[in-house]
């Protein structure tokens, strides 16, 4: 990527949270975040097809950080980060991981679950599902602890999202 690809990404990626945070997410047109980016909705559509794509973008590191529960003990530190910075920003995290955005992100995990481990799956069903059961068990469990419906620390619920992921994924 060059310095102005990165550089257009980044005033997109800026106007994008500013937006998310202070609309809700079916408000939010993609001509909305060309003006706040300061781009042409050309310029825009180059880089990006629609919002949603801006919005797995910007939270691409999280996600790939809650897929690593499924490598078990191997991703406990990764998903711990993850986690760790999801508490020190959990007002933000709860505009993010709820709603709309959250049902975006949670798919998106799913996807990526499922092209990560393929057509393995624990039980003789579609990985599909398997997949679908990650995400929701990730998300499930982010949201009620956001809520403070149950309280640990960062580091027992990845450990928790790690045994959990592994003993649907079957991933060893």
């Amino acid at each position: 990527m060059n310095r102005q690809t990165a550089k257009t990404r980044a005033a997109i990626s800026q106007a994008f949270n500013g937006l998310v945070f202070s609309r809700r997410y079916d408000e939010i047109r993609m001509t909305d975040i060309a003006s706040a980016a300061n781009v042409g909705r050309s310029t825009l559509y180059q880089h990006y097809p629609d919002k949603d794509s801006i919005l797995i973008a910007n939270m691409n590191w999280v996600l790939h950080g809650l897929l690593q529960a499924t490598r078990g003990p191997a991703g406990h530190a990764v998903v711990q980060e993850v986690l760790d910075h999801i508490w020190d920003h959990r007002a933000q995290a709860r505009h993010i991981l709820f709603g709309a955005t959250g049902e975006k992100l949670e798919s998106a995990l799913a996807d990526a679950v499922f092209q990560t481990n393929g057509t393995t799956s624990a039980a003789e069903i579609p990985a599909i599902f398997t997949a679908n059961q990650v995400a929701a068990v990730v998300f499930s469990s982010l949201r009620s602890w956001l809520r403070a419906e149950a309280s640990c620390p960062p580091s027992d619920l990845a450990q928790n999202l790690c045994r959990i992921s592994v003993a649907l994924t079957g991933a060893r």
